[in-house]
């Protein structure tokens, strides 16, 4: 007969608990998957017991505290027909600790404090010894003076105890310094072992014990798996961009950086990557009724108010802080000033993954492993095709040094996740960069390094202030500035100079770019940039070019300006 193979979900089947349950069965499981999130992660157990026929309990023992309760759910396959019944939980307590790693490093610690005792002990000891050896050759030494004294020296005697003395007090002194070595390597194992414990610390001495009620129509092997979810795990995308200079190709290749603290060590497990964020909720919050009243403009008295104005009145009793200075502002002197509200502790905004709406998974190739202690494994997920255009940027406003820029272009179908983007060029680390969340088509531009093969100067050739006009006088400044660029290169290169010019925020402020001083042909608001200019020239190899800015802000001769 051929025989099915039946898998089964947690159902809502109630199954009575009465004395059809026979006993518990104990499932001995571990980590097999984890599904992480920004904040947490699904985690999936798994293991395989043997059960009878009939109504029983499969028990889960050692379940973190720490996870999510509400999302505990079970999966199973046997060639039985097996149904799952409501899982339930509840929490154990022990006189010790429950987290494996932390319960092993703790008992490490206990061995080497009682080691750390026996050798000082022995220390001790010692240093008893080193004082009834001194006293003993004060001893022998009193001895001699009054042989001598006597007249009565026997060199033999006295001699050789004195070398026996002397003796033993070099050795108790070698034993004693081997003892504080001794106990140095104990102290440095004693330190490494609290470092870790501060990294892994959970101080739980407690853990979930899991229920699963099931029924099952024969003896047979059941492969049960308890999913949940948990805290204190999270990841974050992490790039390598690769430049080779002389073919300009750029290699783009993502990583995931996962890090948990849960107090179980992941070991080759399946690990999958989401950018879903589960701690957002999935639904909006109801709309509630926003009312609305008129009040009369009067002033307002039996309230404690005096002749407090109206406004006064409404932003005291609202509490509404920019409402009460405006009022206090435009109040009399007698009316009365509120406690001041007590300060707050500033609360600071962490890094989030923002993707913008788009949700999607990343599964790492193999198993994977992640310990528990915090420290990041850095995971491969993928590499990016992109389109790639070298350029060479300036910007003399910030200095006279060349950047060999990479304009990539992403291509595919997948989108990039903001995050950390490491730089290689030609094969050497040269420092770090970020990118924003790039969709296929977008453009972004990562800077690898200073290019010594381009030569840059900058001068300033006017920096002036005046006054013009015969009736209403204004106020003048104008500047004037020339860049030079030669390109050493053996090739042509495309070379880009950035610069702005001021930006008004006053109609009463007028800028003009001079244009018999500044070199035409240039872009204006470059990347929607208020007063960015941009001159973009391919390069032949030794060409020398001059590039000229200049401009002229002019406003009321009695006004004050900034910004300048």
């Amino acid at each position: 007969m051929k025989r099915s193979i039946f898998f089964f979900t947690l159902s809502l089947i109630f199954i009575p608990v009465t004395a059809a349950f026979a006993e518990d069965i104990i499932v001995d499981s571990k980590i097999i998957a984890a599904t992480v999130y920004n904040d947490r992660a699904a985690v999936k157990r798994e293991g395989k017991v043997k059960i009878p026929s009939g109504a029983h309990n499969i028990v889960f023992k050692g379940i973190p505290v720490s996870i999510y309760p509400d999302s505990l759910r079970a999966e199973g396959s046997s060639v039985a027909n097996v149904v799952f019944g409501a899982v339930s939980h509840k929490r154990e307590s022990f006189e010790d600790y429950v987290v494996p790693r932390e319960k092993e490093l703790n008992d490490k610690l206990k061995t080497l404090q009682d080691k750390r005792r026996l050798e000082y002990a022995e220390k001790q000891a010692l240093a008893s010894g080193k004082t009834f050896l001194d006293n003993l050759a004060k001893q022998a030494s009193l001895r001699e003076n009054e042989e001598i004294a006597k007249m009565e020296l026997n060199t033999e005697s006295w001699s050789g105890a004195v070398d026996v003395i002397f003796t033993k007090i070099a050795e108790n002194l070698k034993a004693d310094i081997a003892q504080d070595i001794k106990i140095r390597d104990i102290d440095d194992e004693i330190n490494k072992i609290n470092n870790e414990l501060r990294e892994l610390r959970t101080g739980q001495k407690q853990s979930f014990e899991v229920t699963l009620p099931f029924e099952s129509d024969k003896a047979a092997e059941l492969t049960v798996s308890l999913i949940y979810q948990i805290p204190s795990v999270s990841w974050q995308p992490v790039y390598d961009a690769r430049l080779d200079v002389k073919s300009g190709k750029l290699n783009l290749v993502q990583y995931g950086s996962v890090g948990q603290l849960t107090g179980e060590d992941w070991e080759d497990v399946a690990l999958t990557l989401s950018t879903a964020r589960p701690s957002r909720g999935a639904g909006l919050p109801d709309l509630e009724p926003q009312w609305v009243s008129l009040y009369e403009n009067m002033p307002m008295k039996g309230r404690g108010y005096g002749d407090a104005t109206p406004a006064y009145i409404m932003a005291v009793e609202e509490k509404n802080e920019d409402s009460l200075e405006r009022a206090i502002t435009m109040g009399s002197s007698a009316i009365p000033v509120p406690e001041a509200p007590k300060a707050k502790e500033a609360s600071f905004q962490s890094a989030q993954i923002d993707t913008g709406g788009f949700v999607s998974e990343y599964k790492i190739t193999g198993p994977s492993t992640v310990k528990a202690d915090g420290t990041k494994a850095k995971l491969l997920v993928g590499s990016f095709e992109v389109d790639n255009k070298l350029q060479i940027q300036i910007k003399p406003k910030f200095g006279t040094d060349a950047y060999l820029v990479a304009m990539a272009t992403l291509k595919g179908e997948a989108p990039i996740l903001p995050g950390q983007v490491n730089l290689f060029r030609d094969g050497a680390y040269i420092g770090q960069s970020y990118t924003k969340m790039l969709r296929p088509g977008d453009e972004t531009n990562l800077a690898f390094g200073i290019d010594d093969n381009v030569v840059v100067t900058r001068n300033t050739l006017k920096d002036e202030r005046s006054e013009a006009g015969l009736i209403s006088k204004e106020s003048q400044i104008t500047r004037s500035f020339v860049t030079e660029i030669k390109n050493l290169h053996k090739e042509p290169v495309e070379i880009a100079l950035l610069d702005n010019v001021p930006v008004s925020k006053d109609e009463r402020i007028r800028v003009e770019v001079l244009k018999d001083e500044t070199t035409q042909g240039y872009q204006s608001d470059v990347d929607d940039k208020k007063g960015v200019l941009q001159w973009v020239k391919k390069y032949k190899p030794s060409e020398e070019i001059k590039i000229n800015l200049g401009w002229r802000v002019s406003w009321p001769k009695d006004q004050n300006i900034s910004g300048l």
